[in-house]
């Protein structure tokens, strides 16, 4: 649950951030980036006290760290335009990397409940649904 709710509140705060980069001045947005910034780091770094969170949550929350760490620095050095641009391009980021872990999170779930087992690669499982579903080659292998 914790994965799903992390991943839910870095994706409104990032969406904020979007909306507030198009509706405020630069200095404004540039202190709203920061602050932003500075809770994404926290919440992706008080979030690996769960040790449920999986290899690809982990890495989900890597990516989230070092986007966070690149905002908060942009956020202090550029002014004006820039800042505002690059507050959009990397909020736009964050939403786009806690999207794919709210995704991943909901897959692992969905397969959990159906005792799916493991998230396999699609071309394994594809060949072997086209083994179990080859035609016999002649018809008296067909009889």
């Amino acid at each position: 649950m914790s994965r799903y709710f992390t991943n839910v509140v870095i994706a409104l705060l990032a969406g904020f951030v979007v909306v507030s980069t198009q509706a405020f001045a630069a200095p404004t947005v540039a202190w709203l980036t920061f602050g932003i910034a500075v809770a994404v780091l926290a919440t992706s770094a008080l979030a690996q006290l769960d040790r449920a969170r999986g290899l690809v949550q982990r890495i989900f929350d890597g990516v989230l760290a070092i986007i966070a760490t690149v905002l908060i620095v942009f956020s202090l050095v550029f002014t004006g335009t820039l800042v505002t641009w690059l507050a959009f391009a990397m909020a736009l980021g964050f939403v786009a990397v806690a999207l794919a872990g709210t995704t991943w999170y909901e897959i692992e779930s969905w397969l959990s409940t159906r005792q799916a087992g493991e998230v396999r690669h699609l071309s394994t499982a594809r060949r072997s649904v086209d083994a179990e579903v080859q035609a016999p080659a002649t018809l008296s292998e067909a009889a």
